[in-house]
């Protein structure tokens, strides 16, 4: 057998995942010796280019060193310190050993020729400087000052040839650069379309590799979506492939025979059963929405005509600013309410809107009711559902303080403990008829719908025109609605000391989330 039949006849017979190993591996070691040979000749580049003005770099260092040794020189001369004679001596051994870095010789070529001439200019400086050093340490004036203006003459003349060799290396470097830069430019042009045509093999060979391994996969997965779309009349693989897709198309082809005679039926009965749940999700989905909604819109006119026409009546009773007060909470108020239709608060936002409530009470009774606040700050940020507190509010002083003309007492608690966060609403009002509480709970645990609930047991003393506020049904329902548990609100005697042992407690306890 030719050996390249061999090779392919041994790497269709090898498993599937060696197959796809073999070929991720190779191309990921491509992709890896590109990148590190485009790594290296970047990095190549990049330090040719950093060396194009090295020169000047050297050059500089040089002038600065010199200037150096120029000052230590200047500031001995005038005031004879040891600082200023150490420095020039450790300024000059630095700038001696820069100075052999130039050219020793006479030369033709022109930088090497103005590098000879800065070494004996350097040399004569130092040489100058040093006899000026010594003549000023032996108290010869003269002498001092004929050295020290030898060596200034030599170190301007010095200078000025250090620049001009630097703007020589500086115009030669720039050419260099240019043109190592439009070289770079097109060895980079040549890397990259050799990188793409590379790359373009590297995708090529992957996907032939790939193509090969997924072909029977493709050819599987058509025979699929046919069977899927209850087309069983589809051509049997009878493959003798001894790899992985072999034996799932032999197991496919089984499980075809095995199930075409009872297919039909199955998939009709569960099309069905799954169109009935899709059904039942989605109308118990709009009834719960639109049982919140419709809780939650019956709350909005109750209130709105009480607080309009106070505002009306402040309005032509006294002057801009109370009134302008008032309606501003007023605004407040309806805001939120508008701004949460039918959906969740928290509960320091459900406190704001309480307290924009209590305020425009205040303005309409007087001083018939006090509030009292006890609030725990760190559960504020608790979600609930909104306008649930307003009506509990609403309800002591409609009901429970109906008969109280002064020193009516309503207190707003927010506590909590290892396991719940409690909010009570209490009054210290005539209580609650049990017979009443019971049928609000039971109308709730049904899910009422918020209407009025009539009092017709007259025997116990309960008033003929009397009706519980839709408020508290309300209230309850979208709890249990909301939390999805039944014991989250209650209604309890007061017993508190403060309130004579008279007077409701709503209670609300809202699990912790764990």
């Amino acid at each position: 057998m030719n050996p390249v039949k061999k090779l392919y006849y041994n790497w269709k017979k090898s498993a599937l995942r060696y197959r796809i190993m073999i070929s991720v591996i190779f191309s990921a070691f491509v992709t890896m010796a590109i990148t590190i040979f485009m790594a290296s000749l970047f990095s190549r580049i990049m330090e040719e280019t950093g060396d194009s003005f090295k020169t000047n770099a050297v050059l500089d260092k040089y002038l600065s060193e010199i200037a150096e040794v120029e000052n230590a020189m200047e500031s001995y001369m005038r005031y004879r310190t040891f600082e200023s004679i150490d420095k020039f001596y450790n300024y000059q051994a630095a700038a001696e050993t820069s100075a052999e870095l130039f050219h020793s010789n006479p030369s033709t070529i022109e930088i090497f020729q103005k590098e000879f001439i800065i070494r004996q200019l350097s040399l004569s400086f130092f040489d100058l400087s040093q006899k000026a050093i010594a003549a000023r340490r032996a108290n010869k004036a003269y002498d001092a000052e004929l050295y020290f203006s030898k060596s200034m003459d030599c170190y301007s003349y010095l200078r000025k040839r250090i620049v001009e060799l630097d703007m020589l290396c500086f115009t030669r470097n720039a050419k260099n650069y240019k043109f190592s830069k439009a070289h770079i430019s097109t060895i980079i042009g040549h890397l990259l379309v050799a990188l793409i045509i590379m790359l373009a093999a590297v995708v090529l060979v992957l996907y032939i590799s790939i193509y090969n391994v997924t072909k029977p996969l493709a050819q599987i997965s058509q025979v699929a979506l046919r069977v899927a779309e209850r087309d069983f009349d589809v051509p049997l693989f009878n493959t003798n492939n001894e790899d992985e897709i072999g034996n799932i198309c032999r197991a496919f082809d089984a499980m075809i025979i095995s199930i075409r005679e009872y297919i039909d039926a199955i998939w009709e009965r569960a099309m069905k059963e799954n169109e009935l749940r899709e059904k039942e999700i989605e109308i118990r989905a709009l009834y719960t929405e639109a049982h919140l909604k419709a809780l939650q819109d019956q709350i909005k006119p109750h209130f709105l005509f009480n607080t309009l026409n106070t505002g009306a009546q402040l309005a032509m009773i006294e002057g801009a600013d109370k009134t302008c007060y008032f309606l501003e909470q007023v605004a407040d108020f309806l805001r939120y309410n508008i701004q949460h239709p039918g959906s969740d608060a928290t509960i320091g936002e459900e406190l704001g809107m309480l307290d924009n409530y209590i305020y425009i009470m205040k303005v309409r009774f007087g001083e018939r009711y006090q509030f009292i606040k006890e609030i725990d700050e760190s559960v504020l940020n608790i979600k609930m559902p909104n306008m649930i507190l307003q009506p509990l509010v609403e309800n002591c002083m409609k009901h429970g303080l109906k008969d109280i003309t002064e020193n009516g007492r309503i207190k707003i608690s927010v506590r909590q403990n290892s396991d719940f966060i409690e909010i009570s609403i209490s009054d210290n009002g005539t209580g609650f008829d049990e017979n009443v509480k019971k049928r609000i709970m039971e109308d709730a645990q049904k899910g009422g719908s918020g209407v009025a609930l009539e009092l017709t047991e007259k025997e116990k003393g309960v008033e003929d025109s009397a009706h519980v506020s839709a408020g508290l049904v309300n209230v309850i329902s979208r709890l249990q609605l909301y939390f999805k548990y039944d014991d989250v609100f209650s209604i309890l005697a007061n017993d508190d000391p403060e309130c004579g042992g008279k007077g409701t407690v709503f209670f609300i306890k809202i699990k912790k989330q764990k």
